[in-house]
Order: structure tokens, then C-alpha cells, then sequence
């Protein structure tokens, strides 16, 4: 099955002479950022969305590390007997 892609930006100049800069990569991963030229706002875009496997990778790999912490606190009932459930 094929996913849908999701890119799709907008550069909008502000009165401060900025670019800001929303893009979404084809994950529909959003991000907002300012630039001071048209050119470094686009250069942007297609860096975001250039790094959108990578991105996905390392998210992928956070998850999986703090779902493995959620186990091993539910398994040794780690942080269970604390009022304000800190150690």
C-alpha cells in the first residue's frame, strides 16, 4: 500500500522583512521556521523535505527507546511507590 504524500508549504514575507517559512514533508511531519531571504526559505523547504526519511527513522528509534523505558517501569513497578511518582 502506497502513502499518500503530504508535502506541501507556504512562505509568507512578514513586515520585519523575514520569511517564515511551514512546511509539511511527505509524512505530514510539520515545521515552522523564519528565513532572511526567499532563497534560504526554498533552500529550507527542500532540505526538510530531502531529510524526511531520516527524520522518520530517528522518531521511529526515540519511540521505540521510550516505550522499552515504559516497560521496564511497568514490569519492576518502578516509580509506582512515590506520591508524586519520582524517585
Amino acid at each position: 500500500m502506497t502513502q499518500e504524500d503530504k508535502r506541501s508549504y507556504t512562505i509568507t514575507k512578514k513586515d520585519n522583512g523575514w520569511y517564515q517559512v511551514e512546511v509539511i514533508d511527505k509524512y505530514g511531519a510539520w515545521t515552522e521556521v523564519y528565513e532572511q531571504s526567499m532563497f534560504e526559505a526554498s533552500k529550507f523547504v527542500y532540505e526538510y523535505w530531502d531529510s524526511a526519511d531520516k527524520r522518520r527513522e530517528e522518531n521511529e528509534i526515540m519511540v521505540k527507546a521510550i516505550t522499552n523505558c515504559i516497560e521496564l517501569d511497568q514490569k519492576y513497578n518502578i516509580l509506582k511507590g512515590n506520591r508524586d511518582g519520582l524517585d
